[in-house]
């Protein structure tokens, strides 16, 4: 048995942690009694073959944050050293570092691993197992747990648990232990974001001086941007579980599914100034979580708050805690796990002081992990076989023919976009979720759009057919149901919260449905659609290559993947053109956005057609061979101004202290996931030192403040050429002074007339103009319309004003409206009409007459006509700044929590605008275009803004 450390050692580790040439250079710190944390975690009898944690990591456990690599080790030195463990590399970080899933049970366990696989698939699908063999399986299968730590690389304390709990379970020789793992497989995965944890760690080290610091406020404690919490890309793991955009996920979902673990737990940490909050959530609760989960939910809290109160620690569950958003890792609920999150005060290092004069040690917060871990782990030993009942009768149920999920089906329409079609259906698959075709068109009755208007509509060959009534019923409702549900009584605890405190009781945002996330056209059905479909299989049909009899060559401009072929090809050195009309030119038919390689335009280029075949082969398209330049009818011609010549985009993207680490992080993804082109990241503090000459697309995440030397500095840039992408807060800033024409809300309230015209010229511009001879009068007409004839009589200014204050109260916290698309201009190409749109509180641009709004909140539709006597007559209302004719509907909300004082005040704004300035122009977002990596359709409008806008939005340079 190992001796324990002596507690007089306990208190020189500080120092000694120094080093030994330091120590002659540096003080020794004091000795300070609230840092010697004396509980033991790791007591009784362990396996001596199995290196002790203290000596692979250099330092008691606990004592420091455990690197990743230290980690790793931990896990390669005991997997050679133990038959109790396997280990599973599932996946790699994008900086290269691996992920491991830990899997300790007995020897024979580990032995039939196969075996037990299968068996799981068994229990899980009740269209192919019996209710007897079912009795089997639950009979012979071991209990399954799955326990994840660390998803934010700063919430350390649960990954150095981890390595705690494996080394207890690996190397205990406790008769209860081994009776457990006879019966129990336990999966940990240690360290769920090693590439986050190694640059707090560094952080750490970097900040870390001679004597503890117990301050929270200190950057030992803190770290700095983009700090340690997300992955290399800056992105949160722990909101991805079904969007699946990053190789940790991608990995972990696949292993979890794999195994469909009985118990999911989550450490996390919070507020250092906190407790520990443990499960059950509060509402709102997600209606597609089973019943008996939220059951198991309040046994094991039970369980684990005793062992708590067996230590004297402080904790508490639900409060701020809620299951709504489906995203997290609790997803494994909607496939039966019972989920259980952990939420340490974080202590980052040392300790910190809390307001009653006690030091709350790091050592402590591993602690509470580890208790944790055990409880769980000793609740899940005792009720496994009644939760494998309750997971299979739940799993009988949701496919009955009574079940709610029995009579609907998701339908997404056929269309060009085979990038982003192939894209949804990985997700759903990823979740062991069945997708079918159409084999042919069909009519449906009673159809839901995106609106939430009931239809009938001829869905067409080649569409998705996803029916709900399917094992996996739960989370695919949760994750592509048009709207998620909510009890009355939360609605109204919500609305109550944000009159009496301004602030809200939801923890993330309320819309997430995937069709509307990327921009797809679907339909939800009332029925359970099985005839005339088969299982989705990707097309093996070869794509068409470039033939060198061709004088031009395209490719599909609905395609997303259609604006990384520009770029890339752009890159190599090709003159590249997109065209901005459809037009058909001989045989082959080019949509709006197509782009397009000439001849003419690339004189003395031998490996011309290898380069379009190899860009062709990178993005997965095909290419469309074009023998005429000569267009059908009055088509466009390949010579006429329709054809419009790119110019190579050379990319900044503005980051570091001051601009948000999720949105720089998104964007620089999507540039190299979408585009996989050159381009730099800047430091926007020093935006007026650096030469931007060598840009001419420069993009502007979301920023807190942007300083007047970098507005001049950019103002000029954009003068000489350049253009400007801003999102979010920064739109904000640039809106608000005198760079821009387009304008927030907040500052046009004085001269609100003016831009209501603004708005009725641009609606007008989309009606019919009706009888065209009444337009050819030889006399002058006395009855002429103008938007102002029949204007309302308006609010006043003041009214105005307090009526836009209070509506900032409601806006949302992530809320889907619908986009009207302005589907002339080249900024929309690859986009429909009706363009989902994820709102928050963001600004709200009202554009000018001399500006362009190329995407507003809103769709307008004419009222149901109803008989009216003479003297009625159509009335417009004053909403707010604009007017509202009372013969339309203006369709706003599509998903998640809207309030009508929200959907009012971000009514007829605009979320997309464009407008000249200079020989440059500037592109500015309402919101976040790429949110988490998944908002697909608006991430579609910032590829084209950086890809076609040196080359659509600018004066070009031509070089003698």
């Amino acid at each position: 048995m190992r001796k324990p450390i002596n507690v007089a050692v306990c208190a020189g580790l500080l120092a000694l942690s120094i080093g030994v040439s330091q120590a002659s250079l540096l003080m020794k710190p004091t000795y300070n009694a609230d840092l010697d944390y004396q509980a033991k975690m790791l007591s009784g009898s362990y396996d001596t073959t199995l290196t002790h944690p203290d000596d692979i990591l250099g330092f008691p456990i606990g004592h420091r944050v455990a690197t990743p690599a230290k980690i790793n080790e931990s896990i390669q030195t005991w997997k050679t050293q133990t038959d109790r463990m396997h280990v599973v590399e599932y996946a790699r970080s994008h900086e290269d570092r691996p992920l491991h899933a830990v899997f300790i049970s007995s020897p024979k366990n580990l032995a039939k691993m196969d075996e037990i696989l299968e068996k799981l698939d068994a229990l899980s699908d009740p269209r192919k197992t019996s209710d007897s063999k079912a009795k089997q399986l639950i009979d012979e299968l071991p209990a399954i747990a799955w326990m994840a730590y660390s998803i934010h690389g700063n919430e350390t304390s649960g990954a150095d648990a981890a390595l705690t709990s494996i080394y207890h379970y690996a190397a205990s020789q406790d008769p209860k232990i081994k009776a457990m793992l006879d019966d129990m497989i336990i999966v940990i995965d240690p360290m769920m974001n090693p590439d986050g944890r190694d640059r707090f760690a560094k952080s750490l080290e970097q900040y870390r001086g001679t004597a503890p610091n117990v301050d929270d406020q200190s950057l030992l404690h803190r770290g700095d941007w983009p700090y340690g919490r997300t992955n290399h890309y800056f992105f949160d793991l722990n909101r991805d579980f079904f969007y699946l955009t990053q190789p940790e996920t991608k990995g972990r979902v696949s292993l979890i599914n794999k195994w469909r673990p009985q118990l999911m737990i989550d450490g996390h940490e919070m507020g250092p100034q906190d407790t520990y909050l443990m499960g059950p959530p509060r509402q709102p609760l997600n209606f597609n979580i089973a019943p008996t989960v939220q059951k198991w939910a309040k046994t094991f809290s039970i369980d684990q708050g005793a062992a708590f109160d067996e230590k004297g620690w402080r904790y508490y569950t639900g409060e701020w805690f809620e299951n709504w958003y489906p995203g997290y890792s609790n997803y494994a609920e909607y496939r039966g796990s019972m989920h259980i999150l952990y939420e340490q005060s974080r202590m980052a290092e040392d300790g910190v002081r809390r307001p009653e004069g006690t030091v709350q040690t790091y050592k402590e917060a591993v602690h509470h992990q580890f208790v944790s871990t055990v409880a769980n782990l000793e609740s899940l030993h005792k009720h496994s076989k009644a939760m494998y009942k309750d997971y299979w009768e739940d799993r009988k149920s949701v496919l009955d023919k009574d079940s709610q999920y029995a009579n609907k089906t998701y339908v997404v329409l056929a269309n060009n976009n085979d990038s982003r079609m192939k894209t949804l259906v990985e997700k759903l698959q990823a979740q062991d979720i069945e997708v079918y075709v159409a084999d042919k068109s069909f009519k449906a009755k009673n159809a839901v759009n995106h609106l939430g208007k009931s239809e009938t509509r001829t869905i067409p060959e080649g569409s998705l057919i996803i029916p709900n009534r399917q094992p996996e019923a739960r989370l695919l409702s949760a994750i592509m149901e048009f709207d998620a549900q909510i009890l009355p009584e939360t609605v109204q605890e919500e609305r109550q919260k944000i009159l009496r405190e301004g602030q809200s009781i939801m923890y993330d945002s309320s819309a997430w449905n995937l069709t509307m996330m990327y921009g797809l056209d679907a339909l939800t059905l009332p029925t359970n659609i099985t005839d005339d479909i088969s299982p989705y299989a990707a097309s093996n049909k070869a794509p068409t290559k470039a033939s060198k009899d061709a004088i031009a060559w395209a490719v599909n401009g609905d395609d997303d993947a259609s604006v990384g072929f520009a770029a890339r090809l752009m890159e190599r050195g090709v003159q590249v053109r997109v065209i901005d009309k459809e037009t058909q030119l001989g045989a082959e038919s080019l949509v709006r956005g197509s782009v397009v390689v000439t001849i003419t335009d690339n004189p003395n280029k031998p490996d011309l057609i290898s380069l379009i075949n190899e860009t062709a082969a990178e993005t997965s398209l095909s290419i469309q061979n074009l023998k005429t330049g000569y267009g059908k009818g009055d088509m466009p011609e390949w010579g006429g101004e329709h054809f419009n010549l790119l110019t190579q985009p050379q990319i900044a993207i503005l980051g570091q202290s001051g601009t948000s680490s999720n949105d720089v992080g998104v964007t620089w993804w999507s540039l190299d996931t979408h585009l996989g082109i050159r381009h730099s990241q800047l430091d926007s503090g020093a935006i007026s030192r650096t030469d931007l000459r060598r840009y001419n697309v420069i993009i502007m995440p979301s920023s807190w403040t942007v300083s007047d030397s970098t507005v001049a500095a950019l103002k000029t840039w954009v003068e000489q050429g350049g253009t400007l992408i801003t999102h979010d807060n920064s739109t904000q800033a640039f809106a608000s002074k005198d760079i821009s024409k387009v304008k927030v809300v907040d500052d046009i309230l004085e001269d609100a007339e003016k831009y209501d015209i603004a708005l009725q010229r641009r609606l007008l511009a989309e009606q019919s103009i009706g009888k065209v001879e009444d337009y050819f009068a030889t006399t002058v007409q006395e009855d002429v319309a103008y938007p102002w004839d029949d204007a309302p009589k308006r609010l006043s200014k003041e009214d105005l004003k307090k009526r836009n204050a209070w509506q900032k109260l409601f806006m949302p916290a992530g809320a889907m409206v619908s986009g009207d698309v302005d589907t002339q201009h080249w900024l929309s190409f690859g986009t429909s009409e009706t363009l989902p749109l994820l709102y928050s509180r963001q600004p709200v641009l009202i554009v000018p007459e001399n500006a362009e709004a190329v995407v507003t909140v809103g769709v307008y539709s004419d009222k149901k006509k109803v008989k009216k006597s003479k003297d009625d007559e159509d009335k417009t209302k004053a909403i707010g700044w604009y007017s509202l004719p009372e013969d339309r509907d203006l369709h706003i909300r599509m998903s998640g929590l809207l309030w009508p004082e929200a959907a009012q005040r971000i009514a007829n704004s605009a979320y997309l605008t464009r407008e000249s300035l200079g020989r440059g122009q500037i592109i500015m977002f309402s919101g976040e275009p790429i949110f988490r990596g998944a908002t697909l359709g608006t991430n579609r409008l910032l590829l084209n803004a950086i890809v076609y806008g040196p080359g659509m939005g600018t004066r070009p340079n031509i070089v003698l």
